[in-house]
C-alpha cells in the first residue's frame, strides 16, 4: 500500500543528509574505480621500447641447471 500524502518536496528536505551521503558515496565509488583502471593499465604497459621479453634469468640458449641429491657421506 502507497502513502496517501506523498510530497515528494518535503521528502527531499527531511533526506536531504542522506541523499548527499549516496551521492557521495556512487562519486567516490566511481573514481575508485576509475583509478583502478587506469592503474591496472599503466602496470600492464610494456616498458621495453622494442616490445621484446626481457631474459629473466639469462639467455634462452643456456644449459638449464638440474640439482641432483647428493649421496650420504659413507657410500662416496
Amino acid at each position: 500500500m502507497s502513502a496517501p500524502d506523498t510530497d515528494t518536496e518535503t521528502q527531499k528536505k527531511r533526506h536531504r543528509h542522506a541523499l548527499i551521503g549516496i551521492k557521495t558515496a556512487i562519486i567516490a565509488g566511481a573514481l575508485l574505480m576509475i583509478a583502478g583502471i587506469v592503474y591496472a593499465v599503466l602496470q600492464a604497459t610494456d616498458p621495453s621500447p622494442e616490445g621484446d621479453a626481457q631474459p629473466v634469468d639469462g639467455p634462452a640458449d643456456a644449459e638449464p641447471v638440474i640439482a641432483r641429491p647428493q649421496p650420504p657421506e659413507g657410500e662416496r
